[in-house]
């Protein structure tokens, strides 16, 4: 999580959802390029509603689209560890926060609520979107002297050009039942902030059926290249992921997740360690605890690899592990949906 940990919560609101939706941001790619970055027809398009909505910004597209290993590695881990998702956002924040580059701006509001760390935008009219290097922001402050600190603090994150708050950014993170909800633009903060602004009636995106959250389960059967994946040593405690072998079967009811994990250094050298997890969609916990609804298993076309581009959204990797693009996805073998329905959120922990 740790290139997109610093968007604000209404950027990351769409894209956990839409990183389940792998084939769908590609072709949300190629419709862009196609129509020179041109977004008026989005709204027509039958994808998932969380990538029309991001599909109203093409450099998000891009970044998701040209890195699809790293998208669908989200998504799987947004259908299965929800909870470690947040988590994992809001340990990053506090510690962008604790070294000083985690602050209010003109384009930001930063937010300390108890222990949740929230960031909105700061003006009715437009949202920005932070770049940054994740091996920079995440962990260490500047060493030089407090006036210079601030400057090389502040330098360490930019913003792009300010993007157009419309009626797509219909979600937004409860960051203390971990879930995405479909605020249907009604409630306080920077939501009746814009509301003054945008046009929300008429809206393909302010629907009713849209206040549950959908989700795509079938991403958990495409695998993932993690030598696509960035990775931030200073940031993942030295995680290597390559000696991850996965292993995901999915039949109708249930989804069982086999992870066998072999020489993954965190700190302490964990060796041959043996993660069997099993999901059940069906489970009546799963659903309320997420807060989303499974959407029918799509069909997966084989993709060739994409070429490598430059993204207005920079993301760093470690430089010494940066790898060239490869073939991404798999055939995915179709499953059913889970059973939509609204459950009531509860607080705890899930099983690592």
């Amino acid at each position: 999580m740790a290139p997109i940990a610093l968007y604000p919560d209404p950027l990351i609101a769409q894209m956990l959802p839409a990183s389940t939706y792998v084939d769908e941001i590609d072709k949300a790619a190629r419709y862009l390029r196609a129509n020179n970055n041109q977004t008026t027809g989005v709204d027509n398009q039958s994808w998932d509603v969380s990538v029309r909505s991001i599909a109203h910004y093409p450099q998000v597209v891009y970044t998701m689209s040209e890195k699809l290993d790293w998208t669908t590695a989200i998504g799987q881990a947004y259908v299965t560890q929800a909870v470690d998702v947040f988590g994992s956002i809001q340990r990053l924040r506090h510690k962008a926060k604790k070294y000083g580059y985690l602050k209010t701006t003109p384009q930001q509001t930063v937010i300390e609520e108890k222990d949740v760390i929230k960031i909105v935008p700061a003006q009715a009219q437009y949202i920005y979107v932070p770049t940054y290097n994740p091996q920079v922001v995440y962990v260490e402050a500047p060493s030089s002297g407090p006036s210079t600190s601030t400057v090389v603090a502040t330098a360490a994150i930019a913003f792009t050009a300010g993007l157009l708050i419309g009626a797509w950014l219909n979600n937004d993170c409860n960051w203390y039942s971990h879930t995405v909800y479909y605020h249907g633009w009604r409630g306080v903060g920077w939501v009746s902030h814009s509301t003054t602004v945008i046009r929300v009636g008429g809206s393909p995106y302010v629907n009713a059926r849209y206040s549950t959250v959908r989700y795509n389960t079938a991403v958990v059967n495409r695998n993932v290249n993690y030598n696509n994946v960035s990775h931030y040593n200073n940031v993942s405690r030295n995680v290597n992921y390559n000696n991850v072998n996965v292993n995901r079967n999915v039949n109708v009811n249930n989804v069982n997740v086999n992870r066998n994990v072999n020489n993954v250094n965190v700190n302490n050298n964990v060796n041959n360690k043996n993660l069997n997890r099993n999901v059940s969609t069906n489970n009546v916990n799963n659903a309320a605890y997420r807060g989303k609804t499974a959407t029918p298993t799509q069909t997966n076309a084989n993709r060739a690899s994409a070429q490598q581009r430059t993204s207005g959204f920079g993301s760093y990797g470690n430089r010494s592990q940066t790898n060239a693009q490869s073939s991404r996805g798999q055939k995915s073998r179709a499953s059913k949906p889970a059973t939509t329905r609204t459950q009531p959120t509860r607080s705890g922990g899930r099983r690592k």
